[in-house]
């Protein structure tokens, strides 16, 4: 992070706790209602680790972007964002596939 955030231990351990006995709402589509966690939780100590490993490319890959056009997804607020024909509203003025206020 370019600019770390500080904290209290407490906000720490509030931000493990969060993560660590998340329920997934009534609504999802998937463990609704049961414990639904993208972290790895430590089995002795409780810490959970949500750590991304870094990413590593290889001379033999071919480093484009990522369009619409290169790739369908599964989600139907992604596909509506990608019939977004005009490029500068899709990219610029509507950057992400839900609504909000500019940037």
């Amino acid at each position: 992070m370019k600019d770390p955030i500080r904290i209290h231990q407490r906000q720490l351990d509030e931000m493990q706790r969060l993560l660590r006995e998340r329920i997934a709402p009534p609504s999802s589509r998937f463990h609704a209602c049961r414990p639904d966690t993208a972290a790895k939780v430590d089995p002795i100590t409780g810490n959970v680790q949500v750590n991304r490993p870094l990413m590593e490319t290889k001379d033999q890959h071919v480093k484009v972007f990522c369009e619409c056009k290169d790739w369908k997804s599964k989600w139907p607020e992604d596909q509506r964002w990608c019939d977004i024909q005009n490029i500068t509203q899709r990219l610029y003025e509507h950057p992400y596939n839900y609504a909000h206020e500019g940037f």
